[in-house]
């Protein structure tokens, strides 16, 4: 019997396969020079035991080597599908080598570091950008004195009491994976545990476990204000990072075998469309309106909060026109133009930050660096992919969502 040959295609998805297991595991091994680097994975665990640490510079080495094979593998006549795939991975190969070198002592300015690992440059803003918003700001906070003072007396009276935080998340938990599985099947098995805990440099953080579950985890370092309950509801679990992770596991890792997708660098370009759609999520489950409405309806009740909801989010709406304010501090403190006490003052000033919060979100500065681009900048280029060519149904905008998570794109490749 005549035995038939591999198809061009079979043997270069064999030759990724191959490929994609080295890149698999020269991640994990500079995870070993890292605690922070491996986000996730629910690969093989012999591999992870197996891991040892290895110099640097022979990583270094093996990450160049891994480029030029990747660039070897000719998919001239190959399938759309593949060519994304070895795209995505000589994508993902190349920030790795620059993590390495990060790690060798080498520092790339804000704007290098954006590029070499994650894959692309936010726009850049001037601090006097931001003045007519401050304006806008003092016009619509009462009272006076400073205004930060003032933002943080206004906010005070939407604080969720700690004894009650477990019951409005939830509540808000529920409505948003409601509204998710409303547009996405989601797994039956799907599911993820809450956990509270303190002393982070973060407000929220979705650990990833494999299986379709996830560990999420709050900060009770800061006040829970009622609008964050959605944010964050809709961020770390639906249909943010938790659905975003599960997906890849369902389509890529599962039905399709690709490895690679079985682990998280942190600091990578897929964390660009990870944070960006995660911050994306809410704007697609629900309109500003019915966010408002949810909000006075079931959520304040449930928190005994009482106050003027709509005020409070005209407040809110243009508070978040200074969001590019953080690459900009950001970016001033990793390029050593200002100092950290510098930083504190201009979120304090410009960023009506309190002084807790200031000081917890410099850390964040000093230890993910050019990383927060992913927030702003991730979010506006999800949006204008979802919401590209104009007057879109909400059904087309969550086809297009869906489609992204299923099959992530690195930044380069968002092209409208």
């Amino acid at each position: 019997m005549e035995i038939p040959l591999p198809t061009a295609s079979q043997s270069e998805n064999e030759r990724l396969n191959e490929l994609a297991q080295s890149y698999v595991k020269l991640v994990l091994a500079v995870g070993m020079h890292d605690p922070f680097y491996v986000d996730a994975y629910y690969g093989p665990e012999l591999w992870r035991k197996e891991c040892q640490l290895v110099p640097l510079s022979l990583l270094d080495l093996d990450a160049k080597r891994l480029l030029c094979e990747l660039d070897a593998v000719a998919l001239a006549n190959a399938d759309a599908k593949l060519v994304s795939r070895q795209r995505f991975l000589r994508t993902q190969v190349a920030s790795v080598g620059y993590f390495i070198r990060h790690l060798q002592g080498e520092r790339g300015s804000f704007d290098v570091e954006s590029m070499g690992l994650y894959d692309t440059q936010a726009n850049k803003f001037s601090l006097e950008s931001f003045d007519s918003v401050l304006t806008e700001m003092a016009g619509l906070l009462p009272g006076e004195g400073p205004l930060a003072e003032r933002f943080e007396a206004f906010r005070s009276g939407f604080i969720v009491p700690q004894n009650r935080v477990p019951q409005v998340f939830e509540a808000a938990v529920e409505k948003a994976r409601a509204l998710t599985g409303a547009h996405i099947s989601l797994p039956e098995s799907e599911s993820f545990s809450m956990e509270f805990v303190n002393d982070k440099i973060w407000t929220a953080y979705n650990w990833y476990q494999g299986n379709y579950q996830s560990l999420i985890q709050l900060n009770q370092d800061q006040p829970l204000y009622i609008e964050r309950c959605l944010e964050l509801a809709s961020h770390e679990g639906y249909p943010g990072h938790h659905v975003f992770n599960l997906l890849q596991e369902q389509d890529l890792v599962r039905n399709e075998q690709w490895i690679e997708y079985a682990i998280y660098p942190l600091y990578s370009p897929i964390s660009f469309l990870s944070e960006g759609s995660a911050n994306y999520g809410l704007r697609l489950i629900m309109s500003e309106d019915e966010v408002l409405g949810f909000e006075r309806d079931y959520l304040m009740p449930l928190a005994g909060i009482e106050g003027d909801i709509e005020h409070y989010h005209r407040v809110l709406t243009c508070y978040k026109r200074l969001a590019y304010l953080d690459n900009l501090v950001c970016e001033q403190l990793t390029d050593g133009h200002i100092c950290v006490s510098d930083a504190e003052c201009l979120l304090r000033d410009y960023g009506l930050y309190s002084e807790s919060r200031a000081r917890q979100r410099v850390k964040f500065y000093l230890s993910n660096r050019a990383y927060v681009i992913n927030y702003n900048h991730g979010e506006e280029s999800v949006a204008r992919w979802v919401e590209r060519g104009g007057n879109t149904t909400p059904v087309e905008r969550w086809r297009r969502f869906e489609a992204l998570l299923r099959r992530p794109l690195s930044a380069s490749q968002f092209t409208i």
